[in-house]
């Protein structure tokens, strides 16, 4: 009897468990979730070159509600019409419901998207709420109609000496710009080695005054009206170039880029970047990327020169002393060709994944 008693017992006290388990089960089941709402504000806009560090565009939008209380992580995602979101650009705002553009921010992310500057082209925005990696919602998208401007900053052109040939008009690889100051021109440069003595002779020209600036007297000086060739050695390489007019200084530096990131256990070595010298652009093909990971572009081992994205996915100076920006989303996984356009000079850095 005892026995019977005790088997009894025990079925009790498994269907009390049984029926607690489904309970908690039933409790924590994730409901259809409620997506976002998104709202432009404008939902067109021209953008002009005078609005540069003006906020001209917000992108707000309601939280999504999964049916039960939950720490939900957004996402905003832009991406040309017709692409499917195929690669957009993303800006990840954590718990925050609002995202801000400033006009130099938009309408870079305009033109590398695809529109021309100049011409109406329409834009795709939607918002990923994440729960985790594996458990996330998709706004419906809405259209942000822009126009983007062409933008030109302040430039010093490149003037090839003695057999290196360059363009006579500005042509993007070519180019130094000011951004912040008048004075200050940053850009990068691919040395052929034309001349064959080690370095490729050059002049300055500056588009605000047609000042012509050469030799100074060192490798690291440069004179207004000199009519001698400045020599940025060793080449061939590609060269960061920096020029002070007020300090009448030009120093440069090689580059060798790579991508570092999640992807490739942050290697700063295994994923090189070449030169397509025919866009002036810098590629890396076939490159094997998982969504959700973050990846830099870091250059020669390190990352003193280096760049990340800002809080809106523009491209920037990652390096000392500031150290600023965040890791660069991905958002897709597959195999990839991921581009870095550092052809236009200072202020419009910018990169693809494609």
């Amino acid at each position: 009897m005892k026995h019977i008693i005790s088997q009894l017992s025990m079925i009790v006290l498994c269907s009390c468990l049984l029926f607690a388990c489904k309970k908690d089960l039933q409790d924590t089941t994730i409901q259809t979730a409620t997506a976002s709402v998104v709202t432009l504000s404008p939902a067109t806009i021209v953008l002009a070159a005078t609005a540069v560090n003006d906020t001209v565009e917000t992108i707000s939008f309601t939280p999504t509600k999964y049916g039960f209380s939950a720490a939900v992580s957004y996402a905003v995602q832009i991406a040309k019409v017709g692409t499917n979101f195929a690669t957009p650009t993303q800006v990840n705002l954590g718990s925050k419901t609002e995202l801000k553009y400033l006009g130099a921010g938009l309408n870079q992310l305009a033109i590398v998207a695809g529109i021309a500057p100049g011409t109406s082209g329409q834009l795709e925005v939607r918002v990923k709420a994440s729960l985790s990696d594996s458990i996330f919602t998709y706004s419906a998208p809405v259209t942000l109609t822009v126009t983007p401007y062409q933008d030109l900053y302040p430039a010093l052109l490149v003037k090839g000496g003695n057999g290196w040939k360059t363009p006579a008009t500005r042509t993007n690889g070519y180019v130094l710009t000011a951004v912040k100051t008048a004075d200050k021109y940053e850009g990068y440069l691919n040395l052929p080695n034309a001349d064959g003595y080690g370095g490729d002779a050059m002049q300055l020209i500056a588009t605000t005054n047609g000042t012509v600036y050469g030799w100074g007297g060192t490798s690291n000086t440069i004179t207004a009206g000199a009519s001698g060739n400045l020599w940025l050695t060793v080449a061939p390489n590609y060269m960061k170039v920096n020029v002070d007019l007020t300090a009448n200084t030009i120093n440069f530096v090689a580059t060798q880029f790579y991508i570092s990131g999640d992807d490739n256990s942050w290697s700063t070595s295994a994923t090189p970047m070449t030169l397509n010298t025919t866009t002036n652009q810098l590629e890396a093909k076939n490159v094997s990327l998982t969504a959700g990971k973050t990846f830099v572009f870091t250059s020669n081992g390190n990352y003193n020169i280096s760049y990340k994205v800002d809080a809106a996915g523009k491209l920037i100076f990652a390096g000392p002393p500031s150290w600023a920006g965040n890791n660069i989303p991905i958002t897709k996984t597959g195999i990839f060709t991921v581009i870095l356009d550092l052809s236009a000079g200072d202020g419009s850095y910018a990169y693809k994944i494609q």
